[in-house]
């Protein structure tokens, strides 16, 4: 016997009536059509055992079992719709034939067809293009109830839902294996079983130590994670690959394949096998690439943070001796300022705060102390320029970058220097682009009239990262620094969507016939509010010889909202006068059938005095 792999829990929230309020009034509302259908039936039994079938056969889509007890918000509900008393459906589903009759006869009146071989079929071949997508069993018995619903047929039973979802399951699984593995060579074949082998100088598999990525923000993890890319792409797998089969079906595999262990999955049958290695691959090669690239924007960060803390430290080494200075030549502009005012040789006026020769040789130091005129903080940039080299060739190497039409003339930086690294070629050509260099940056890179090439390269690093940040550059083959374009449905598929009419979206896709719409809709609104002006029927707002006038929102302080005066309510049969003689009076209020029949009475308060009347609830009091 198959061991049932639905849960009672999703069973109960796929095939059974809901019982919250608002969810029975949506489904379970019965219209007048329903109403005078359900009064041909004898007695409360049958009446409300129809009512019933009726509401099962709607929502959730299947008819009322032998034996089944409906939930009791549901009997409640229907019961005091049709004015029968709840507990007669134990009459009811004492009579079998009478719930079999029932049920014949309403499948016959909404059309339902019964689930069998046919709209199985129908459904299992509609099923399969989903089931590619997402194969979770429960997630396919949802679409499987919505699509019965939709088509007209019978929610199967559990054991047949679930008999067809397995199925779907495991065609889906086998078709997303073909996709993946179609078109390979031997070559790849063989390269994608090694990584399930061991390493010759470790214990450990090659697939294990792919997935151990470096994430210190050190040149030798640039280079690690670099090393692990190579590794991955030296497979050959054509990134389109992944795009053969729905992205969350793909993250899918490589979920399960990460709670496998390594020698588990080389037990694999040889498709499965190699389709699970396709999507591990596919899935490293964007994961180190995605490493990759925040390992670089860290490291140019960790560049910029350590430029800033050197020429801090600097300053405040030399802090106790600038303050000297700038307290004696403090002194030394007192004494001149002093010596002008007593018209005193300025001269004198020096030697009297400071010796000649030790004022010379404070000049000097004074010098020495001084920063450049900028005080900028990129040029301690320059020393990190040799640890920036250990990775940047082997980084600009490893990626192709892309950017929009802004970013042109930094994309020719790079191949210019991705290829001046391949050929060591140290001097910088004089046609090297610099339009992408900015102010702050142009002090350094553009002097004595050249290009330094230590601040060229470091420049272009530093704009890449922030074009990356931006958006404006993207990586072939990254996950998060992806195209724009990528995030986007293909053409193929949105010219498939438009041919069969299942374009998801609130509007039309045609733009002609969008804007013509729009545009007579327009007209229309103007039309009847130049109607409206013109009958004055516009309120607070006049139109007199062209002119738009809009009276003014008055706010009054001193204006407040007089307070409702309490009323009591209570149901009351017109027929009677009286809810006490109203038969259909049940549970303190009228049902909802007599409320519209009946109305209510609103019974204002009366000062000094009360009113009592005496109810099956008790006495009523206002």
């Amino acid at each position: 016997m198959r061991r049932q792999q639905l849960t009672e829990a999703q069973i109960t929230a796929l095939l059974d009536p809901p019982t919250d309020q608002r969810k029975l009034v949506r489904h379970y509302t019965l219209s007048a059509a329903d109403l005078a259908a359900i009064r041909r039936c004898r007695g409360d039994h049958n009446r409300l055992g129809h009512a019933l079938m009726l509401c099962y056969l709607r929502y959730p889509g299947r008819p009322l079992k032998g034996g089944e007890r409906p939930p009791r918000p549901l009997l409640l509900f229907i019961a005091e719709q049709i004015d029968a008393l709840p507990e007669s459906i134990e009459d009811y589903l004492a009579a079998e034939r009478n719930r079999q009759r029932h049920a014949a006869q309403l499948q016959d009146r909404l059309g339902l067809r019964p689930f069998g071989t046919r709209p199985a079929a129908d459904l299992a071949g509609w099923l399969l293009r989903h089931a590619i997508e997402n194969d979770r069993l429960v997630h396919l018995a949802e679409l499987v109830v919505e699509e019965c619903r939709r088509r007209r047929i019978v929610v199967p039973s559990p054991s047949a839902l679930e008999r067809l979802c397995v199925q779907a399951r495991y065609q889906a699984r086998g078709e997303v294996q073909r996709r993946l593995t179609d078109g390979l060579s031997a070559d790849q074949r063989r390269r994608l079983d090694v990584l399930t082998q061991r390493r010759a100088e470790t214990n450990q598999s090659w697939l294990a130590w792919l997935r151990q990525m470096p994430e210190a923000a050190k040149p030798v993890a640039m280079l690690g994670l670099i090393e692990r890319l190579d590794h991955v792409r030296a497979a050959g797998l054509d990134p389109a690959r992944g795009h053969r089969v729905h992205q969350a079906r793909l993250a899918q595999l490589v979920r399960e394949a990460g709670r496998t262990a390594v020698q588990h999955v080389a037990g694999y049958e040889r498709q499965r096998r190699h389709a699970t290695l396709v999507a591990v691959a596919l899935d490293l090669a964007a994961s180190l690439t995605d490493q990759a690239i925040n390992l670089f924007d860290r490291l140019i960060g960790t560049m910029f943070r350590k430029a800033d803390e050197r020429h801090a430290r600097a300053f405040q080494a030399d802090g106790r001796a600038i303050n000297e200075k700038v307290r004696l030549y403090a002194r030394v502009g007192a004494a001149l300022i002093a010596a002008r005012d007593n018209k005193q040789d300025a001269f004198d006026a020096i030697t009297t705060v400071i010796p000649w020769d030790r004022f010379l040789a404070s000049v000097e130091e004074a010098e020495a102390l001084a920063r450049s005129k900028e005080f900028d903080a990129y040029q301690m940039l320059g020393e990190h320029y040799a640890g920036i080299r250990r990775w940047a060739p082997t980084f600009l190497d490893a990626f192709v970058f892309q950017g929009v039409p802004a970013a042109a003339a930094l994309m020719r930086a790079i191949d210019m220097l991705r290829d001046m690294n391949r050929k060591t070629v140290l001097a910088l050509p004089k046609s090297a682009p610099i339009s992408f260099i900015r102010e702050r940056w142009a002090r350094h890179v553009l002097r004595g009239g050249g290009i330094d090439r230590r601040y060229y390269e470091l420049c272009v690093l530093s704009e890449l990262r922030n074009r990356l940040r931006a958006g404006d550059v993207w990586v072939v083959g990254s996950r998060r620094y992806r195209a724009f374009e990528e995030r986007l449905i293909s053409r193929e598929t949105l010219k498939e969507l438009e041919r069969d009419g299942t374009l998801p979206i609130a509007v039309d896709a045609d733009f002609e016939r969008f804007i013509a719409a729009r545009r007579a809709l327009l007209n229309e609104r103007l039309a009847a509010t130049d109607v409206k002006a013109k009958g004055g029927l516009l309120p607070d707002v006049t139109l007199e010889r062209g002119v738009l006038k809009i009276t003014p929102i008055e706010r009054n302080l001193h204006r407040q909202k007089p307070r409702p005066l309490p009323r009591a309510s209570t149901p009351c049969c017109r027929a009677s006068g009286s809810p006490i003689s109203c038969r259909r009076w049940r549970n303190g209020r009228c049902s909802p059938t007599v409320s519209r029949i009946c109305g209510r009475v609103k019974l204002p308060p009366i000062r000094g005095s009360s009113w009592r009347a005496s109810s099956p609830m008790g006495s009523i009091s206002a």
